[in-house]
């Protein structure tokens, strides 16, 4: 299972955490790994590309699956970098819905 983490400062995102594998499927046919994957992946990227705001990001595919965000605390008014979030969020609120048994989303405040 794929577990998240949206931690949150002041109702604004300031980090999300990624931990595991779906096992939906063998490895290359797995929809839910695939889907979280490109979905975090791709914020990463537009946020990297279409933002001033640095973050800090450490992962491991290998052993595990792991995956962290952090923001600083003073780029969190940012408006582009939350509504590429929030876009991330709902993203992953859906999956959640339609597979919960291979990946849960959760909430940290900060």
């Amino acid at each position: 299972m794929i577990r998240a983490i949206i931690y949150r400062k002041d109702k604004k995102i300031c980090g999300i955490e990624l931990t595991g594998h779906a096992d939906y499927a063998k490895s290359g046919r797995d929809i839910v790994c695939s889907a979280v994957s490109a979905l975090t992946l791709n914020t990463v990227n537009a946020i990297e590309q279409f933002t001033e705001i640095p973050f800090r990001c450490e992962g491991d595919e290998k052993n595990g699956g792991f995956l962290k965000l952090l923001f600083p605390l003073e780029g969190l008014a940012d408006h582009d970098t939350q509504l590429l979030l929030k876009t991330l969020e709902l993203g992953l609120s859906a999956i959640e819905s339609e597979y919960k048994r291979y990946f849960t989303l959760n909430y940290k405040e900060v």
